[in-house]
């Protein structure tokens, strides 16, 4: 009887410098009947060429055996990948490789077991490129100046009930005049939800020529061109921050919340919402898959509870939005959200709002987080 399989040692390799290595365990039996390569695609992003960084085939040993793929992307050539053995760089039988290709800031490697063809294993690891410049670039040719608001019918309920979700939080926890920082704006959610809040809002972010447009037209908001940490404001001068899917941004979130922290008035509210790395999909798949190409740490319920105990907030509450619906779970490919796939129809946006409130009842394992916290002091 034919047996095989790939388990990685590692769900997330840094490739912050282009280099990393990837380990795992194989277990493989009639080992000439398998083929085995390692395929690196921009994340949720699987286009060829023009997001395909290469694959790279390598024999694997018969039986069980732990190997370790050297990974150097500095230049992108038949020679990026190799295998590691006693005896130095064992290089790929096989490879095609894009000399050109623009680094997205999170690769999906996906370690593809085939036999006669058909897939057997597909792991996928998490290679982040935690870059300034890659993030730049990559924020300005895929959401240059986007609206929230898409087409797809998952999306748009989504974004509809974490758009109410979050009107009642901010009405509940910032008070009449008090002062606000949306932390990230982005194109700022409060714009999003309605055009006049009982608070003075202070929106930041890194993108001058979209805050330049967004000044023009929502005036009465202070737009301030400005990263995550370190913040260019005093100690203790906001009564409230809102850090709307921005911790998953960053390459070091505590850095971020440290922040929050020392803005904030003792006695602040912080409202932060975040994707769960723990979410449905990623548990039952055994991975660390990112949501999104650009989210570089993802939290899951539990560490983002304790990440803002350990800054000095007390979580008043915690919840989530959307549980996923997998129909493939006995597959050897990534578990998928039929709703955000196949069933992603008019017709089902029933069963959409169902189990987007469903999220609540299940929040550690949740698509999405929204915790409310306060500081401590």
């Amino acid at each position: 009887m034919s047996v095989a399989r790939i388990t990685p040692l590692t769900t997330v390799v840094d490739l912050s410098r282009r280099r990393g290595q990837v380990r795992f365990r194989s277990d493989v039996r009639d080992s000439a009947r398998h083929v085995f390569a390692v395929d690196l695609y921009s994340h949720l992003r699987e286009k060829h060429p023009d997001t395909h960084v290469g694959y790279w085939v390598f024999a694997l040993p018969e039986g069980e055996a732990e190997t370790t793929i050297g990974i150097d992307l500095t230049r992108i050539s038949p020679g990026s990948l190799w295998k590691e053995t006693a005896a130095g760089r064992e290089p790929a039988l096989d490879s095609w490789s894009n000399p050109d290709y623009v680094f997205d800031p999170i690769l999906g490697i996906q370690l593809v077991l085939r036999r006669d063809g058909r897939v057997l294993e597909n792991r996928f690891v998490t290679g982040r490129v935690a870059d300034p410049e890659v993030l730049r670039s990559y924020y300005h040719r895929v959401h240059a100046e986007e609206g929230y608001t898409p087409a797809e019918p998952f999306l748009h309920e989504l974004h509809a009930a974490m758009l109410g979700k979050l009107e009642r939080l901010f009405l509940a926890h910032f008070a009449p005049g008090a002062r606000v920082l949306d932390a990230g704006c982005g194109r700022s959610l409060f714009t999003e939800i309605r055009p006049a809040w009982p608070f003075r809002i202070v929106a930041a972010d890194v993108d001058h020529d979209l805050l330049a447009s967004r000044r023009a037209e929502f005036r009465e908001i202070d737009w301030v061109v400005a990263g995550a940490h370190p913040l260019p404001f005093r100690g203790a001068t906001f009564d409230g921050v809102f850090a709307g899917e921005l911790i998953e941004h960053l390459a070091e979130p505590a850095a971020g919340v440290a922040e929050f922290a020392r803005v904030l008035r003792p006695g602040g509210t912080l409202i932060l919402t975040t994707p769960n790395r723990r979410r449905l999909a990623n548990v039952v798949d055994g991975s660390d898959r990112p949501y999104s190409p650009d989210h570089l740490t993802e939290l899951s319920y539990d560490e983002t509870g304790a990440l803002l105990r350990a800054h000095g907030f007390q979580v008043v509450s915690a919840t989530g939005l959307h549980l996923e619906l997998l129909l493939n779970w006995l597959s050897p490919l990534p578990k998928l959200d039929r709703l955000q796939r196949g069933w992603n129809r008019p017709w089902a946006v029933p069963i959409m709002r169902a189990l987007l409130a469903a999220g609540a009842l299940a929040p550690r394992y949740a698509l999405d987080l929204v915790f409310v916290a306060r500081r401590r002091g």
